[in-house]
């Protein structure tokens, strides 16, 4: 994409039934995104309606023939998918005169791109060393945008931050996907864009200092393609605090009621049973993981110390202080609500069982998606 010459407004005739029309109102070239992963574009409006009197601002994406794509055939991609996590084009044109060299996409003007939560510091991606959620909800959108294109027989074909755009109103935010192509039946192709997901996230923790135990396993799973789909959104490292805690209540209940309390009949499901045998060693297996529990919980009045420290008495010792955490805090904290709370403090408890306990805390939870456990 290439800067225009001058810095006088532009009309481009749009090529939408020519009912529309793309204005460039500033031909200085913009970028959106972070340093090394941006697209140019420049700001416009575009005017539509009986005698185009109705007009809406628009950032416009010029393409050339050297970046391989125009802007009408990407523009019927968008409106053939028409998702709310695709990018809704306003409208799209080709240059008049000196510059008929160009085709131009009008889109509403995102707030930023995925980029700038990837490709640097950024204290909205990751904050305790997991993922925020504001940037969680922004890759269960990526999620659903790959699924909804998969389905319609589109993939991303080498997705980038720079190819999904961050709308914030108030206190929503959401992300859509702009860029993506034709992949007919080939699942081969659909199959990378998992790929490039845990690539995507990979870099978030890398680049914000918190490539934990957790998210290396989540990005591990999306590269090696043994995740993908909704159920993406189900590990640990896309959940908030309240729902790792209740991953673990519900573990213990499963353990209680299909593990504990039945013998271990096959199911038929090779695959669940080789997944409940491993529960069942973890159940067994000595741990020892008392001393690593934060002190102000060991030290409290309502603490036990277990009588042997297996994975079961893990899951459930976590279970009772999760169903019981208001107990666990010391009276002094309560009242000056200054040092310790479970959730919201740096570090809080959940960031201090994930990083002291994190191989133990993270099978458990793994447990819970690789059954498919429901709180």
């Amino acid at each position: 994409m290439d800067t225009m010459s001058d810095n006088t407004s532009h009309n481009i005739l749009s090529q939408v039934n020519g009912s529309s029309q793309i204005v460039i109102t500033d031909s200085k070239v913009q970028k959106l995104g972070s340093s090394a992963n941006y697209v140019k574009y420049y700001k416009g409006t575009v005017k539509f309606g009986k005698g185009l009197r109705i007009q809406t601002k628009a950032s416009v994406l010029a393409f050339t023939s050297c970046d391989g794509e125009a802007a009408d055939a990407l523009y019927v991609r968008l409106v053939a998918v028409n998702s709310p996590f695709t990018v809704k084009p306003l409208s799209y044109g080709r240059g008049i005169r000196r510059y008929r060299e160009y085709t131009f996409l009008a889109v509403p003007p995102p707030s930023c791109l995925l980029s700038n939560y990837t490709d640097g510091f950024n204290d909205k991606t990751v904050s305790m060393k997991r993922f925020t959620e504001e940037f969680i909800k922004i890759t269960g959108d990526i999620v659903r945008a790959i699924i909804t294109l998969h389905c319609q027989g589109y993939w991303c074909s080498g997705l980038k931050g720079k190819h999904i755009c961050i709308y914030k109103m108030e206190k929503c935010t959401d992300a859509k996907i702009w860029s993506f192509c034709f992949a007919g039946g080939n699942e081969a192709k659909k199959s990378e864009d998992w790929v490039d997901l845990g690539k995507l996230l990979e870099l978030a923790a890398k680049r914000n200092d918190s490539y934990t135990a957790e998210i290396e396993d989540l990005c591990k799973k999306l590269k090696n393609k043994t995740l993908r789909g909704m159920k993406v959104l189900k590990h640990s490292a896309l959940l908030n605090v309240r729902e790792k805690f209740e991953n673990i209540i519900a573990l213990n209940l499963f353990i209680l009621v299909h593990v504990k309390s039945q013998p271990q009949v096959p199911s038929g499901d090779p695959e669940k049973d080789k997944i409940i045998s491993e529960l069942v060693k973890f159940m067994n297996a000595s741990l020892q993981w008392a001393k690593a529990m934060p002190h102000w919980i060991t030290q409290s009045s309502n603490y036990q110390a277990p009588t042997t420290e297996t994975g079961l008495s893990f899951i459930d010792g976590l279970r009772d202080l999760f169903e019981h955490e208001n107990e666990y805090i010391p009276e002094k904290v309560k009242q000056s609500q200054s040092k310790i709370q479970l959730v919201g403090r740096d570090p809080d408890l959940e960031c201090q069982l994930r990083l002291n306990l994190e191989k133990i805390f993270l099978q458990a939870q793994n447990f819970v998606l690789e059954l498919d456990i429901e709180y």
